[in-house]
């Protein structure tokens, strides 16, 4: 991993409004001539797979040095249930205010985030107003998948939706990655092409499941040189069964006493800085707020001017051991009391995590 030069996540910025791409081809319903029998499995591959297919579209207010500015992205998702469930991946949707959901009708829907893991990089949303009509794909498994092994991608790579790319299973890896002691996160990389635009869309294996989500690939000039990566979706599964997960829906900095002093000039014992709020989070509705003001601090971005998180129930959020050593104590609360700092001012609010206790495999 040290030799490889960075890794580009795959979400394509849009800045004003998120735009749709421009191109756009139909189908052509004549019959098929000169096609080898292996080549009408794969085109009926992809059109049996793509009615589950989406684009999404995120609008954002980003931070800028002349202050706040409307932004948006685009990726891609696929929908999981009947009742309209999507998985994509996390840093499609993350700091988004608004997520507006093509499907393949063409019509645009709202939806909002369930679930999301930024180290695993795997989000769940909900069509807003669910659709019973549409079609959704199945998930298979990745835990059998070789090496060698057709896999296959649709997405939307530089806003043009529906492309599609073959390849095979080039490596399957994990990178030690590991969420909340338990979880190991693995990886599929593939030859397949993948570009800006199909993070969070599905991988296929053979029989039309689902085996992947897009996520990033390793690059040096940041378009696709063979080797594109795809969160397993045995990792998602187990992720979506996590019950015991407290999700509150804050991406955040975990600020210690001694930053606080010499940065802020707070008598602080350490804080959670907010740095973004997911749309239709718990911590959304629970009033929290997220920072505006772009800074450079120590040599790291930071985003300023959001709430600070002291406390999680009787538990400080002084640094990111007693943060995470706390975790396990908040299992089978669906009420969680934030103790937080605004504006000079200190304040508390509940937040009701029952909605992300669910087993979301069960969604259908």
């Amino acid at each position: 991993m040290k030799s490889l030069l960075f890794i580009l996540l795959l979400s394509y910025p849009v800045f004003g409004c998120a735009q749709e791409g421009k191109l756009s081809f139909k189908n052509s319903n004549k019959p098929l001539t000169n096609i080898s029998p292996a080549e009408k499995e794969t085109i009926n591959l992809y059109k049996n797979a793509l009615p589950s297919v989406v684009t999404i579209f995120t609008s954002a207010n980003v931070s800028t040095d002349n202050g706040l500015k409307s932004g948006g992205g685009l990726g891609s998702g696929v929908l999981v249930s009947s009742n309209c469930h999507i998985l994509t991946a996390a840093h499609v949707v993350a700091r988004s205010t608004e997520i507006m959901v093509k499907t393949q009708d063409g019509q645009m829907r709202s939806a909002s985030i369930l679930f999301s893991e930024p180290n695993a990089d795997i989000a769940l949303l909900k069509l807003d107003t669910p659709d019973t009509s549409l079609s959704h794909a199945k998930l298979g498994n990745s835990q059998g998948l070789a090496v060698g092994q057709n896999v296959y991608a649709i997405g939307s790579p530089y806003g043009m939706e529906n492309s599609f790319s073959s390849g095979v299973v080039s490596a399957l890896r994990s990178f030690d990655e590991i969420y909340d002691g338990t979880i190991k996160v693995g990886f599929i990389q593939t030859d397949a092409a993948i570009n800006s635009g199909n993070s969070g869309g599905p991988l296929f294996n053979s029989q039309g499941e689902v085996v992947g989500i897009a996520s990033s690939i390793l690059t040096v000039s940041g378009g696709f040189q063979g080797i594109g990566m795809a969160v397993s979706i045995d990792t998602a599964k187990e992720l979506l069964a996590f019950e015991e997960r407290p999700w509150i829906g804050v991406n955040g900095l975990i600020i210690e006493k001694e930053e606080f002093e010499r940065i802020f000039n707070l008598p602080l014992q350490g804080g959670m800085l907010i740095q973004s709020v997911a749309k239709g989070s718990p911590a959304e509705k629970a009033g929290l707020r997220p920072g505006y003001i772009k800074a450079e601090i120590n040599g790291r971005d930071i985003i300023l001017g959001g709430d600070i998180i002291l406390s999680i129930e009787d538990h400080k959020t002084c640094h990111m051991d007693c943060f995470f050593e706390t975790k396990p104590m908040f299992q089978g609360k669906t009420n969680l009391t934030i103790r937080y700092l605004r504006q000079g001012k200190e304040y508390s609010t509940t937040v009701d995590v029952s909605e992300t206790r669910k087993n979301f495999l069960t969604f259908n």
